[in-house]
């Protein structure tokens, strides 16, 4: 059987990553195992995420907090979720800091309703499609505040799901620091190319404005993208999370052709002052984004 070879290292905080472990190449990400306290933000977990959810262009575009809550659910149901049809899991523990259920029932009535768009392989036909699914399936709360939220996937997401053989492994504690939508978004999509062979992927401005979940109207000038939503989500994840990441632009005259994503390992140093910035106050943190990366711009000539 073919295998690849995945290089990783160990973390700062604890985690013993597989070193040069030889995976088998038709493991798919359904193989693949959930582990720790995902769902709690003073512990650390990681979570399985496959590509197809990682590179999804949403249709109804989610906050940080319903991104997050989206992804404990996945976490929640992901050990068993080509077995088991109906997941649940205590409302109490998706709440995180706040006191009450109010956030949680607004957010699953917009997971209800979120739309996106996947591109996968068809498993009847074998050909690549666009599938347009929802993001949740039927689901149930119980009124009281110490129950229960019970919940499904739709049958073609799971479809897609469980042939994915690419996935982020993503870290709980990490996705929990990050404070804005666009520096998730970001941090999985470098999480889910890390272990490639290659260092780095183009993307037109639209692509990447609808993998970061820019909503449709927004941001339209790349000078504002950038600005507002590119700049800052880089230097939180330079900032915070286990890897470097630049994202260049690439021109055609005075016209930005095309983004080229790049992502690099950091150093034990770098290591190690990212899992000390993660441990301090959110307070001065931005003080403390003086040095961080920017968008490095080149002609395409160049």
């Amino acid at each position: 059987m073919n295998s690849r070879t995945i290089d990783t290292t160990t973390s700062p905080d604890g985690f013993e990553e597989i070193e040069k472990a030889k995976l088998p190449s038709r493991l798919r990400a359904t193989d693949m195992k959930v582990t720790g306290e995902p769902l709690d933000p003073t512990n650390i977990g990681r979570i399985i995420k496959p590509r197809e959810l990682v590179d999804i262009i949403e249709l109804t575009p989610l906050n940080r907090s319903e991104t997050i809550l989206y992804n404990q659910l996945l976490a929640n149901a992901w050990n068993n979720i080509r077995t088991q049809p109906i997941h649940k899991v205590l409302k109490a523990s998706l709440r995180g800091t706040h006191e009450s259920n109010d956030r949680l029932e607004l957010a699953f009535d917009k997971l209800m309703g979120a739309w996106a768009k996947i591109r996968a392989r068809d498993p009847q036909s074998n050909e690549m499609a666009t599938f347009r699914v929802h993001l949740l399936g039927t689901n149930k709360e119980e009124d009281r505040d110490d129950g229960y939220f019970y919940y499904t996937f739709p049958p073609d997401l799971l479809a897609v799901i469980q042939q994915s053989k690419a996935w982020a492994t993503i870290k709980s504690h990490i996705m929990y620091a990050l404070r804005s939508k666009y520096s998730i978004r970001l941090y999985e999509m470098v999480e889910r190319r890390i272990g490639l062979m290659k260092q780095y992927e183009d993307f037109s401005v639209d692509e990447f404005r609808a993998l970061l979940g820019v909503p449709e109207g927004k941001l339209d000038r790349f000078a504002d993208f950038n600005k507002h939503c590119l700049k800052p989500a880089l230097a939180e994840v330079n900032q915070l999370t286990d890897f470097t990441v630049e994202v260049m632009a690439v021109k055609k005259g005075r016209t930005v052709e095309k983004l080229r994503l790049a992502w690099f390992k950091k150093s034990p140093a770098q290591l190690r002052a990212a899992h000390d910035e993660r441990e301090k106050s959110r307070i001065g943190r931005q003080a403390r984004w003086h040095g961080s990366v920017e968008v490095i711009t080149f002609d395409a000539e160049a």
